[in-house]
């Protein structure tokens, strides 16, 4: 069984997609000013397909809304209480109301970050607010008994939205 331990799943997420992003070349990572050492990899593999849009999580979540549109298949990269609470208009509005398949990878979940403060934690608020948006949710930490590896290939493949936490 492909099964990182507990707090480490944040690390691997990014390595897990390389495989579906090798066979489908629609695949675009766009990281919110954060997870360099854990997006190396896939910016050595795929330099034209990741983007640094900076600290603009809603209008991030625009660009992606676009991008999928147009046919592409978006990861936004972020730290999970600025997709849940910053961001969660857009998510609704522009992705979830639409139909779009934009993923989202939000990083530091069940508050990795407290050492940045509170302003960069929401427990498991982020679980609540995108299942009130309908927003499906992928949670390694939640579903122990599901594969990881399985449970990342669920959320690239499928053509519906999905919110997946690490």
């Amino acid at each position: 069984m492909n099964k990182p331990v507990a707090g480490n799943f944040r690390k691997d997420i990014v390595n897990e997609i390389i495989p579906h992003a090798r066979n489908d070349n629609r695949i675009m990572l766009l990281v919110c000013d954060m997870g360099f050492g854990a997006c190396d990899k896939f910016k050595e593999i795929f330099p034209d397909r990741i983007f640094n849009v900076g600290i603009m999580e809603q209008a991030t979540v625009g660009i992606a809304s676009g991008m999928a549109m147009s046919g592409l298949v978006p990861i936004v990269y972020s730290i999970v209480n600025f997709l849940a609470f910053r961001s969660v208009e857009q998510i609704r509005n522009d992705v979830v109301i639409q139909n779009l398949n934009v993923k989202f990878i939000a990083t530091g979940a069940n508050d990795y970050f407290t050492f940045l403060g509170k302003s960069h934690c929401c427990g498991e608020d982020d679980k609540k607010i995108m299942k009130l948006i309908n927003m499906k949710v992928y949670d390694p930490y939640e579903d122990k008994k599901k594969d990881f590896k399985n449970m990342v290939g669920e959320w690239i493949t499928s053509p519906l939205a999905g919110y997946f936490r690490v």
